[in-house]
C-alpha cells in the first residue's frame, strides 16, 4: 500500500512538473493493428520535463474461413485475446511526448485459436524491449514511430495436452520491435 500512495504522489508532482508548452497527455492506436485484428489503444503522461509513462492495451480478435471451389465451408479459425505493453520512455531534448526518445518496453500478449469452435492452442508471450523512437507533435497530431530488439518467452500450450512448445528467452521470439502510432495529445492548462 506504501508503494501505491508513494507511486500516485509521484504522477502527482510530475504533472505538476511537466513543460507546459508541449503535450503532456498523449492518446494513440496503431493502425496497421486494425488489419491484423489486433485493436489496442496507448497513454501517454509526462511525469517530467524529459520523462514519460505510457500504457498500451488492447484485444486480439479475428476469424478465417477456408471454402473450397464451389464455396463450402472447410474450416473455420478464431483467434482471441489481449495485450497490454507498459512502458518507460526518456526524452533527452527535455520536451517529454515529442521529438527523439529511449523507451524501455515490456509486453504481455495472450493469444487462443480455435478452429471450427475446437480449442486449437493457446500461445502466451512474455518479454522486453529496448527502442528508439521519435514523436511527432504538430497541431495537436501525433505521430510515434518506433524500432529497437526485443527478447521474449513464447509459451504455446495445444489442445492435445501430450505435448507442450516453449521458446526460451533467448532462443525464439525474438528479434527487432518496430511500429507506428498515430493520435493526439494536449497539455495541462
Amino acid at each position: 500500500m506504501k508503494n501505491i500512495v508513494l507511486f500516485f504522489l509521484l504522477f502527482c508532482a510530475g504533472s505538476l512538473m511537466a513543460q507546459s508548452n508541449g503535450p503532456a497527455h498523449v492518446i494513440k492506436t496503431n493502425p496497421f493493428g486494425l488489419f491484423l485484428g489486433q485493436y489496442q489503444l496507448g497513454y501517454e503522461h509526462a511525469l517530467f520535463d524529459n520523462l514519460s509513462v505510457q500504457v498500451s492495451a488492447g484485444m486480439i480478435s479475428g476469424e478465417l474461413t477456408a471454402t473450397d471451389s464451389n464455396s463450402v465451408e472447410l474450416i473455420t479459425a478464431s483467434r482471441s485475446g489481449f495485450i497490454v505493453i507498459p512502458e518507460v520512455r526518456f526524452y533527452p531534448g527535455k520536451k517529454a511526448c515529442e521529438g527523439f526518445y529511449l523507451a524501455s518496453v515490456a509486453r504481455f500478449r495472450s493469444e487462443s485459436v480455435d478452429i471450427n469452435d475446437v480449442p486449437w492452442y493457446t500461445r502466451n508471450a512474455m518479454g522486453a524491449a529496448l527502442v528508439f523512437g521519435y514523436q511527432y507533435y504538430g497541431d495537436g497530431v501525433m505521430v510515434d514511430v518506433f524500432l529497437g530488439p526485443q527478447f521474449k518467452n513464447v509459451k504455446t500450450d495445444w489442445f492435445d495436452d501430450s505435448f507442450s512448445e516453449e521458446e526460451p528467452l533467448f532462443n525464439g521470439g525474438n528479434g527487432v520491435r518496430f511500429g507506428v502510432n498515430i493520435g493526439f495529445g494536449w497539455a495541462d492548462y
